[in-house]
């Protein structure tokens, strides 16, 4: 029985910093003149398309320049600020300054520390599809109602989206079936702008998963198996470990342990 090991899981490959960038063409890193996402949002219903109602608590994860996080806030959702770099984290703070409730430097697979301590885990096209993502909307099932993922997928460059329109739904798709809950994929146009770009209405695709009283209960004990699987034989931790090993086909091979 394999279940994600969370060690290997929570290596970066790299921690970004303010203007520089993952480039496709060269192969590494390259400086970048627009600090902002592949797409920022200036839609006056952006919380109704999302799905989010003003004044609930938003975890942003895998935050990078804010973009969509900050537009998140100043329509009035109630939003903390996460990224694993800690450079970006302070280019957000020195930037929005008391926009967000928090800023959070932070693996992903770590937060939310605690059940009902969101309404939402949110992120814009973040990285780590087939590693660490499934383990940070595995958590999101801890807070009130779920997680949302958004990616805007550009038909002129598909290749830059990686594997990221193949990883995101089968996300959401797997970890409701594993614990029981609803999800949703749809498509709708969002007001805004590409990098560089006049505004227009964009299509972008939203990945929802939904949590219950249940699901939270599982996670909370699976994720205390992940983070110390347990030796017990009892029928509560082989159920779990039977869950984690469900999960763990959502990450690489190389990011999975075989249990004894």
């Amino acid at each position: 029985m394999e279940i994600p090991d969370l060690k290997k899981i929570m290596k970066p490959n790299w921690s970004h910093k303010p203007g520089y960038g993952w480039s496709v063409k060269i192969g590494g890193l390259m400086k970048h003149k627009i600090l902002e996402q592949s797409t920022t949002p200036q839609d006056k219903r952006l919380l109704e398309k999302l799905g989010i109602k003003r004044g609930e608590r938003v975890l942003a994860i895998a935050g990078y320049y804010a973009s969509w996080a900050s537009q998140l806030a100043k329509n009035k959702a109630d939003v903390d600020y996460s990224d694993i770099s800690k450079s970006m984290v302070n280019y957000a703070k020195t930037k929005y300054k008391n926009l967000f409730g928090k800023y959070i430097c932070s693996n992903y697979e770590l937060i939310p520390e605690k059940e009902n301590q969101y309404d939402w885990t949110f992120t814009f096209e973040a990285c780590g599809g087939a590693q660490g993502l499934p383990i940070a909307y595995l958590r999101s099932l801890l807070n009130k109602k779920g997680g949302i993922m958004v990616l805007y997928f550009n038909f002129d460059k598909p290749e830059h989206m990686g594997g990221k329109w193949k990883t995101y739904p089968m996300i959401v798709k797997k970890l409701s079936e594993i614990y029981g809950t609803r999800y949703k994929v749809k498509k709708i146009r969002i007001s805004g702008h590409k990098k560089g770009c006049k505004n227009s209405s964009l299509v972008h695709r939203i990945y929802i998963i939904y949590t219950n009283e249940r699901a939270r209960k599982l996670v909370k004990i699976d994720l205390e198996n992940l983070e110390k699987p347990s030796d017990k034989k009892d029928i509560e931790t082989l159920e779990s470990l039977r869950r984690l090993n469900k999960v763990s086909k959502l990450v690489k091979q190389e990011f999975r342990k075989e249990l004894k």
